[in-house]
């Protein structure tokens, strides 16, 4: 059968997204469902990956069900998703607690330390971005202070596409934009280890995997994604 389809997936905050393309760009078919988190009294908004994942799944498997010989049809899979966050796993791949949204407020006493520190200058002029609450960086600050332990278990540290990444491919891997921006130089697009001793983090530079440019390299399907899906 003609490889003649590309599929995007997009796991935004409230709703998860897959679309099929032709390959002039055109739309063959789209499917979405609600996505789900949980809003903290302490300023916490976090969601269950487990659930993310299950609902990415879902949502191909809807897409599939509208666009037939969808998995002999494509021709490749390309996925994004809500940015910022902080989402941890062990050494099997297994989340050690739910992934932080973006939305999530609690370290806002951190990034208001980390914007008046000293290695503030080295943060901006490296990374090119400023230090928001929003940010992998503030959480894992926040994490590092308050809640230990979970560092002690984890393995990688990733934002929501990379999680969706890993379940799809095995892969554990970073968006170059939000690992640069975050940790990063954007002159190299490699992490700075500047960066990451600046924000007093350099301990923790073992969870950040490696970051994969997805439009020069790309990993295949999983078999247990493939199944799956």
């Amino acid at each position: 059968m003609t490889r003649d389809l590309l599929i995007g997936v997009d796991a935004g905050t409230s709703v998860i997204k897959a679309v099929a393309f032709d390959l002039t760009g055109g739309q063959v078919a789209m499917t979405s469902r609600r996505n789900h988190y949980l809003t903290l009294p302490n300023g916490g908004v976090e969601q269950d990956m487990r659930r993310t994942w299950q609902d990415t799944v879902d949502v191909l498997r809807d897409l599939g069900e509208q666009v037939e010989g969808l998995g002999e049809r494509a021709l490749a899979l390309s996925v994004t998703g809500q940015g910022d966050g902080c989402w941890l796993i062990d050494a099997e791949g297994v989340p050690i607690h739910d992934g932080w949204l973006w939305l999530d407020a609690r370290a806002a006493a951190e990034a208001r330390e980390i914007a008046e520190s000293a290695g503030i200058d080295v943060i901006y002029r490296t990374t090119g971005s400023g230090v928001n609450v929003c940010q992998m960086r503030t959480h894992l600050t926040w994490i590092k202070r308050h809640e230990p332990e979970l560092l002690e278990r984890a393995e990688t540290a990733m934002h929501c596409k990379d999680w969706l990444y890993f379940n799809l491919t095995g892969k554990r891997a970073a968006d170059p934009t939000e690992a640069v921006f975050t940790f990063g130089d954007y002159r190299t697009r490699a992490y700075a280890e500047e960066v990451l001793e600046a924000l007093g983090l350099a301990d923790l530079r073992r969870l950040l995997p490696p970051i994969v440019d997805g439009a020069a390299e790309a990993h295949g399907l999983a078999a247990a994604a493939a199944a799956a899906t």
